[in-house]
């Protein structure tokens, strides 16, 4: 089977999609499928070797930064948007006091989000974009360049970002591409992102894209339901499949007793703090690495980190004895993480947050697989579960679940 793989990213960067991009890709030539892949040149995230460049398929790739975005990231960069949302500090955790450092008082950082968003307003006055596609619309118009003169028994587009879908859209109504068979897979909404603001141009385009697939798919049980409720004329073609995981497991090595969460935890989107504070009432040994608003202190026991690369997490994660996992405050989406720990034997503590109803689905579905300590995100439950954990842990090392792995998946969609 010829297959068209597309994806608005670069595979090769520190992304935790891009981890799963690139199951998919693995994936496609376990089950013997001829791959072409169409991506972009370089996005955001790191340069990460430990990603692989895959020797059997074709790769096209195109530009994704015009000038003018590369003087707007240097411009973000110089000048970062201060969050007026509290930080947390380990001594004040309970009042939620803020931070009342002279750097970081109302005041200063007022001026400095006016002074970013005037160069904002400035920038776009100069260059306007596209409002749909902002960070992606030059992929779009060099990507849109490609053409393939036979056609392919299936072309997967697989977001995030969006993008993926719109070229695929633009290449078919220009001839440029012919395919059987399109399916979109949708690691996260567009519209009803918990990460993105509701608009209703985004919830037009979206509908457009949907409506000229195939097939459409979702890597949460709970997204699927949501969709096809939002759009419900599109909702015959959408389908549930699991995240795959890009397996590294063939490095873990004896680990010490200690938990590690691995991800970013932004208070809007997750709650982190229970975890953190029954990790420090325990006395265990805890490894939090991703980025945050909140300002989470290291201890002697517990250490805090920023994103890193895969290389260096793995490093972290085959000494660490638990993995959590922490589900988002609502939505029903599924943080990628799960997935991917699912790799490996280690006890895996599966931290439910949302309304009870996503909660009761989200343990029904993983619960299938017997393969994860289930608690509410309450501190005494987590500490409750921490010191069994730690008692007992070889009660849930488990085994890779197969359903998950990247041949299973993709055979699935074939």
């Amino acid at each position: 089977m010829r297959v068209l793989y597309v994806v608005g990213s670069c595979l090769t960067k520190n992304t935790s999609a891009n981890m799963s991009h690139n199951a998919y890709v693995q994936g496609l030539l376990e089950n013997g499928c001829e791959v072409d892949i169409l991506m972009a040149e370089d996005s955001w995230g790191q340069q990460d070797s430990r990603l692989p460049i895959w020797r059997e398929a074709r790769y096209y790739c195109y530009p994704s930064s015009a000038p003018q975005d590369k003087f707007r990231i240097w411009a973000r960069k110089l000048i970062p948007f201060q969050s007026s949302e509290s930080s947390v500090n380990v001594d004040t955790l309970d009042n939620s006091t803020q931070n009342t450092s002279q750097e970081n008082t109302p005041n200063n950082r007022s001026v400095k989000n006016r002074f970013r968003s005037e160069l904002k307003r400035l920038y776009y006055n100069f260059f306007p974009g596209d409002s749909l596609y902002p960070l992606n619309w030059y992929w779009l118009q060099k990507a849109s360049q490609f053409q393939s003169a036979s056609e392919y028994d299936l072309v997967v587009s697989n977001s995030s970002p969006a993008a993926s879908h719109k070229l695929v859209q633009l290449l078919l109504q220009a001839e440029r591409l012919s395919c059987k068979r399109w399916i979109q897979i949708w690691e996260d909404p567009w519209y009803a992102d918990l990460y993105a603001s509701r608009n209703e141009a985004v919830f037009q385009e979206e509908h457009a894209l949907l409506s000229a697939a195939t097939e459409v798919y979702y890597v949460s049980p709970l997204t699927l339901e949501y969709q096809k409720k939002l759009f419900p004329d599109c909702g015959e073609k959408m389908k549930h499949i699991p995240l795959p995981y890009l397996d590294f497991s063939e490095e873990e090595r004896t680990a010490q007793m200690s938990f590690g969460y691995f991800g970013d935890y932004y208070s809007h989107t997750r709650n982190l703090l229970p975890f953190y504070q029954a990790l420090r009432e325990s006395g265990c040994v805890g490894r939090i690495y991703g980025d945050s608003d909140l300002k989470l202190e290291s201890s002697d026991e517990i250490t805090i980190s920023g994103r890193v690369t895969l290389d260096v997490l793995a490093e972290v994660q085959s000494k660490t004895g638990v993995l959590v996992h922490l589900c988002n405050l609502r939505g029903g989406q599924i943080p990628g993480k799960i997935y991917h720990y699912s790799a490996t034997n280690k006890p895996i503590l599966f931290i439910l947050d949302g309304t009870a109803d996503e909660k009761q689905k989200l343990r029904a579905y993983f619960g299938q697989f017997n393969r994860f300590y289930f608690v509410e995100n309450r501190k005494d439950q987590i500490y409750k579960a921490i010191l069994d954990l730690s008692q007992n842990p070889e009660i849930y090392i488990g085994s890779k679940v197969e359903d998950f792995s990247p041949k299973s998946v993709v055979a699935t969609l074939l």
